[in-house]
């Protein structure tokens, strides 16, 4: 048969082609080794070409073949096999010149990917060549590109972002997401996919024994025809089964199942909020449906629309469920057509708002989908109503973008496939900030048109690239200092998935080690990290190690490791909170002139609130020598919430009550949702010495306040802590947060 298989020239070309294709594929970053998205492109291809090819063995030897279905399929399955052999030669040996982390897990993928793909397209295409009368070929492709469909139907009308396919195998959806852990559930759906091979050759031997008028006996003398039946009707409730609960297989995920295990619902004006109930209840739960009901009314105004249909929101418990559920573990998406968002509760603060924008844009989105032509107009659109990413204000942002050499095109950005080539975080900054430019000067209703057609020229009378230079001019206003740069580099410098090294098995080995330690088993965390450092330098595994070590209390290794990254220039930019637990280590070992230059290079690059917090408060406690003595167990020990509070507890005793104390005792009790009581703690303390946290005390003593109800008296101390701030994008949240307050007292007056 092989030989036979060879004589024909479609199939020789059809074997140069997969040839072919792996030999670029060696040459394209993600796809260079034997990993997922090799297996994923194989499986598509090889697949096509097995189908037509079964069909052309099929035809040629109709009036030569001495044996049955079943024996033609088996007697094929060998030459189709080089399909899969070719092309994993070349990728295999590219291991000699790319790095392949797990060829293993590599080669298990492939196994069940590509492999499932090629006999379940033999198997379709058979059946088309005993069943249908002529155009063989076209009924293939017509049924192949009908099973490929079925990933858009599945990630159309339905929350996940994930699809289970029989030619692909797996689609992971359009996420930033780099882990990927699904050979559990990828090998119980491929017994569905073995499942639907043997009926689909079955269906072929009963309807070719009748249409040669042979007793089905006949195809297989040796099981009679009882027997044939028995096993397909068995195979028919396995996959009737597996479908029926596909859903609690993790193979699917339907909007009652979500709802189900999630087991919170609730219908306000505009939403219907579909919440956790185990961790999501009273007042935490009231705060979050008018958060809903405050962005949705802000957005109207600032969109100009009034949707009139309710919007499903979906937050979930964890990033592990999400995952689990819909996909997307780590990322918070929106389906505009579907009028439904999904968010992890834990992000609601944070991506409520700018998810839904892409919900609420639907009413002047592109037809069926309702969003905009491309991601640079749907993600920019998201970001300029935030207008603050990374605490800094877009345009400041984009200008800090610029000013550290990263200068992509954008046009491309704004172009279909464009925005996927740079860094994430450059491209919504980016896209935000000129969206938001045009926006603020020419007005929303412009940028509807835009954002539905991609017509720049005809709306705004000019075309894009006269628009970015307009935009380029005002951005480039911006005053930059050192600290910008810094963080800059930080936020910005970093390489998309398809330049880094494998990225699937580094980014699965992280959350592995991410499990670990968040189980307090550092030892074990440490040992994880340095495995995938092993496999590929990246930035959380180095932190993961730093981390690790520091708990075990090895501080003279936590500052060779964290020196010697820091040092190196590749890298070092993208490691600036490092300082901290390098800072703490030096500390450790009594080394505070290290110590503290450390806190204050991290506290002057302002990467985040809580960096500059942990930093002033460091800086402040190594100022007072005897507190410093006293409490320094707080920041190098693993201790106790009893053992935290009795510390502090203790340096607030014999006279020695300073502010700093009160704060620190007033943050555990933050920590441990005792609001009254850090209420009481941090209201005594008359000022604190360091502004940071002066500005620091303000804002969470606001928090508490309304998160207990009190909103005037979180207005108080939100203006309190705007006398800390110089403005920017600080200033920007304070004030969002103050029409909060007023938004929630508004409504408990109409309530009442």
């Amino acid at each position: 048969m092989l030989r036979e298989f060879l004589s024909y020239r479609s199939h020789r070309i059809a074997l140069l082609l997969v040839l072919l294709l792996s030999l670029v594929c060696t040459q394209i970053p993600l796809f260079n080794y034997l990993g997922f998205e090799f297996s994923a492109l194989m499986a598509v291809v090889a697949s096509f070409c097995a189908g037509l090819l079964t069909v052309s063995s099929w035809r040629k030897g109709a009036t030569t073949r001495s044996g049955t279905v079943w024996y033609f399929a088996l007697r094929l399955s060998l030459p189709l096999g080089l399909l899969l052999f070719i092309p994993l030669v070349p990728i295999s040996l590219n291991a000699l010149f790319v790095k392949n982390c797990s060829f293993i897990h590599g080669a298990i993928l492939y196994l069940l990917i590509p492999l499932p793909s090629v006999i379940f397209a033999h198997a379709l295409a058979l059946l088309i060549s005993v069943v249908m009368k002529g155009q063989w070929k076209t009924w293939f492709v017509l049924l192949w590109l009908l099973v490929l469909f079925h990933i858009i139907v599945i990630t159309v009308s339905y929350p996940q972002v994930f699809a289970f396919n029989p030619i692909v195998g797996f689609f992971p959806g359009f996420t930033y997401d780099e882990t990927l852990d699904i050979v559990g559930r990828l090998l119980v759906y491929r017994l569905g996919t073995a499942a639907s091979v043997i009926l689909l050759i079955l269906f072929a031997v009963i309807v070719d024994a009748r249409a040669s008028k042979r007793s089905l006996n006949q195809d297989d003398p040796g099981r009679p025809i009882g027997l044939k039946v028995a096993v397909a009707s068995v195979l028919l409730l396995l996959l009737t089964g597996m479908y029926l609960l596909s859903d609690r297989l993790n193979i699917s995920s339907s909007e009652d199942h979500i709802a189900g295990e999630l087991g919170g619902r609730i219908e306000t004006d505009h939403f219907v909020i579909v919440y956790p109930d185990t961790m999501v209840k009273g007042r935490r739960l009231a705060h979050l449906i008018q958060l809903h009901e405050f962005y949705f009314d802000q957005l109207s105004k600032f969109l100009r629309v009034e949707p009139r249909r309710k919007i499903h929101s979906y937050l979930y418990a964890s990033a592990e469920q999400k995952g689990r559920l819909i996909g997307a573990a780590g990322t918070n998406i929106a389906k505009p057509w579907l009028w439904q968002l999904h968010l992890n509760v834990g992000d609601a603060d944070a991506s409520l708002k700018h998810e839904l924008v892409h919900v609420m844009a639907a009413d002047f989105g592109f037809p069926f989908l309702r969003v905009g032509v491309n991601s640079g107009l749907i993600e920019g659109l998201a970001t300029a109503a935030e207008n603050v990413e990374y605490e800094e204000q877009l345009h400041h942002l984009a200008a800090m973008i610029f000013a550290v050499g990263i200068d992509p095109a954008m046009e491309d950005i704004f172009s279909i496939s464009g925005f996927m080539r740079a860094h994430p975080s450059v491209s919504y900054v980016l896209a935000g900030s000129f969206c938001r430019y045009l926006i603020d000067r020419y007005g929303i209703r412009r940028f509807k048109l835009v954002y539905k057609s991609g017509d720049f020229s005809t709306f705004y009378n000019r075309e894009l690239g006269t628009l970015v230079v307009d935009w380029r001019r005002h951005v480039d206003r911006a005053s930059l200092g050192e600290a910008d740069l810094q963080k800059a580099a930080y936020l910005f410098k970093r390489p998309s998935i398809f330049a880094k090294e494998c990225a699937r098995v580094v980014a699965n080995s992280n959350a592995e080690t991410r499990s670990i330690y968040g189980q307090k088993k550092y030892q074990e965390a440490l040992e994880s990290a340095n495995r995938s450092l092993g496999l590929s330098t990246s930035i959380e595994a180095i932190f993961q190690k730093a981390n690790s070590l520091f708990k075990l209390q090895r501080y003279a290794e936590v500052i060779q490791f964290a020196e010697e990254k820091l040092r190196d220039s590749a890298i070092g930019h993208s490691l600036l909170p490092l300082r901290l637990v390098l800072g703490d280590s030096y500390w450790a070992v009594d080394s505070t002139r290290r110590a503290n230059d450390l806190y204050r290079e991290l506290m002057l690059a302002h990467v985040s609130q809580s960096w500059d917090e942990a930093s002033a408060i460091r800086l402040e406690v190594l100022s007072n020598s005897a507190l410093s003595r006293h409490i320094k167990p707080l920041f190098l020990k693993e201790l106790s919430d009893t053992e935290r509070t009795e510390l502090l507890s203790r340096a607030n005793t014999s006279g020695r009550s300073n502010a700093l104390a009160d704060y620190l005792q007033a943050r555990e009790l933050s920590a441990m949702e005792r609001f009254d009581d850090a209420i009481r703690l941090w209201t005594r303390i008359p000022r604190m010495k360091s502004d940071a946290l002066e500005y620091h005390r303000h804002r969470r003593i606001a928090r508490h306040f309304f998160a207990i109800g009190k909103y005037q008296k979180s207005k108080l101390h939100l203006w309190q802590a705007l006398n800390y701030v110089a403005g920017g994008a600080h200033a920007v949240e304070i004030d969002e947060r103050l029409k909060l307050c007023d938004w929630m007292d508004e409504r408990i007056g109409k309530a009442n």
